[in-house]
């Protein structure tokens, strides 16, 4: 019997030891013991202090986004003192239709609280010795005040003035009575409040002056706004050229000069040139005609006479240019053209510019001239020039216009 209850012992000791080791492992920490609490009050304040442990991390990140959102609202409050300014400085103040809320913040009140000028009591003087109380005023304010006599038989005058004119004049306010009131100012102006008593004794008195101020007039309107930038772009620019290609002289002698001729025939060619337009010629059959060419060249240095002859044909001049007209009895001229090109309203025998064609082939024309003379000798000129179109990038400044709405708030007087 004895060895069975040993054993018994043993065992129950063996297994409490084993029950305390597993649960360290199961738990991996301290766990709060409640059942050593006797009453439940003790139980719910040791569960709190676990739960209030719990919730801190939570807590945290509310306080966090707490902060953050101070510091944003404080950034608007800024804005709005900021805007306040403006409009109270300028009587305006313009406002991005995406910050349309702040209208609300900025605009005046239209139900405008009371303020109190004064609310106190206040000592007469003697012998006719008034006290004074002044305050500012603007037109349209509302005034209410009241005055109760607290001590004498009675107080002599109580006088309210706007500016230079009595607007309120009560005389004999006796001991404990009461007088009320209102009145609109009629103008920006300083108000003035008298109280007279007489005799050797003072009074007091009990003054109440309220302030209702006219709501503030204002409006609100969609109104657009340019702003003009200038910018450095790339643009493709296209410029006309203008280049002498053939600038000759010939010679036709007499009939009965047997040593040269008196016949000859050449072509009008224009070569090698990129993105070809046109070309134009002028072709003098006598001396006094290059003399007459001479002359228009002097008139205007800066530019070959015809090559503005060609400027006006494209309407790049704006004024016509002619060129002398040639004509020789004693030479005969025949200009033949070999292409489809089309010739400009005022090309002439003699001169002319010719609209170039896509495909068109360098030689465009051919002259053949003959000396009818037997006797005289002439000289013939021709002026080739050719029109072409170079395409190239520049930078250049160019004027942007961009529209910007926004909300105007604007205080009316």
């Amino acid at each position: 019997m004895k060895n069975s209850s040993l054993f018994i012992l043993v065992f129950s000791l063996i297994f409490l030891i084993g029950c305390s080791a597993i649960k360290d492992l199961i738990s991996g920490g301290e766990v709060p013991d409640v059942s050593s609490y006797d009453t439940d009050s003790a139980k719910d304040q040791v569960l709190s202090s676990v739960t209030a442990s719990v919730s801190y991390g939570y807590a945290s990140s509310e306080n966090g986004a707490a902060i953050q959102g101070n510091n944003l609202e404080s950034e608007s409050l800024s804005q709005i003192d900021s805007l306040k300014e403006k409009l109270l400085t300028d009587g305006s103040v313009k406002i991005n239709p995406a910050e349309a809320y702040l209208i609300d913040y900025l605009r005046p009140k239209q139900n405008p609280d009371t303020l109190f000028l004064a609310n106190l009591y206040f000592e007469t003087g003697k012998k006719g010795i008034p006290i004074t109380f002044q305050y500012q005023v603007k037109k349209d304010d509302q005034i209410f005040f009241e005055f109760e006599n607290q001590k004498s038989r009675k107080i002599k005058k109580i006088e309210i003035i706007e500016g230079g004119e009595s607007r309120f004049n009560h005389t004999n306010l006796k001991k404990k009575k009461i007088i009320k009131g209102s009145l609109t100012i009629q103008s920006d102006n300083m108000m003035t409040i008298n109280v007279l008593k007489n005799g050797f004794f003072k009074s007091v008195v009990k003054m109440k002056i309220r302030k209702l101020s006219k709501p503030q007039s204002y409006s609100i309107e969609m109104v657009k706004d340019t702003l003009i930038e200038t910018r450095i772009v790339i643009e493709e620019v296209v410029d006309t050229l203008f280049a002498k290609v053939e600038d000759k002289k010939y010679s036709l002698s007499p009939r009965l000069d047997i040593t040269h001729t008196s016949r000859i025939d050449f072509p009008i060619e224009v070569k090698k040139v990129e993105n070809l337009i046109g070309w134009g010629y002028w072709l003098g059959l006598n001396r006094e005609d290059l003399e007459k060419y001479k002359t228009l060249a002097e008139a205007d240095e800066e530019s070959e006479p015809l090559i503005s002859f060609i400027k006006s044909e494209l309407n790049i001049n704006q004024e016509n240019i002619y060129l002398p007209q040639s004509e020789n009895p004693d030479v005969y001229f025949n200009l033949r053209k070999l292409v489809t090109d089309t010739p400009s309203l005022n090309t002439q025998s003699n001169y002319g510019y010719f609209i170039s064609e896509p495909s068109s082939q360098a030689q465009k024309a051919k002259i053949y001239l003959a000396n009818k003379s037997k006797l005289y000798e002439h000289n013939i000129s021709l002026l080739v020039v050719a029109v072409n179109l170079e395409h190239s990038q520049k930078e250049i400044e160019k004027e942007f216009y961009t529209e910007i709405p926004s909300l105007k708030l604007t205080l009316i007087p």
